[in-house]
């Protein structure tokens, strides 16, 4: 493998996730000009393009459906319980420690 190609990938992994998704959102593009290009030079469009809409709609209500239910999902995960009284003494402390540092450091300046 050349330079070109380990350097991209390295970066890529400093990347995380948002590399993994520009690869294949890459990979996809390529794929689709593909089709696109092979449809066009058979002429399969002239028969494919009335299908479209049939097999379109119902794709579009999943993926609306699929959306809808991880966003769900996602929502139940960052719901929290209610804290216990021991929970609330603690953070109040932590909170008023941090507010009397604060009002130290003013004072320093």
């Amino acid at each position: 493998m050349g330079p070109f190609w380990t350097n991209l990938f390295e970066h890529l992994k400093r990347c995380g996730r948002s590399g993994t998704l520009f690869i294949f959102a890459l990979a996809g593009l390529v794929v689709l000009a593909a089709l696109t290009t092979i449809l066009c030079t058979t002429e399969l469009y002239k028969y494919l393009l009335p299908v479209l809409p049939v097999i379109g709609v119902p794709a579009l209500a999943w993926a609306g459906v699929a959306i809808r239910r991880a966003r769900a999902r996602q929502r139940q995960r960052l719901e929290r319980s209610p804290l216990s009284r021991d929970e609330l003494r603690v953070a109040r402390s932590k909170l008023v420690k941090d507010v009397n540092r604060v009002s130290h450091l003013w004072v320093l300046l």
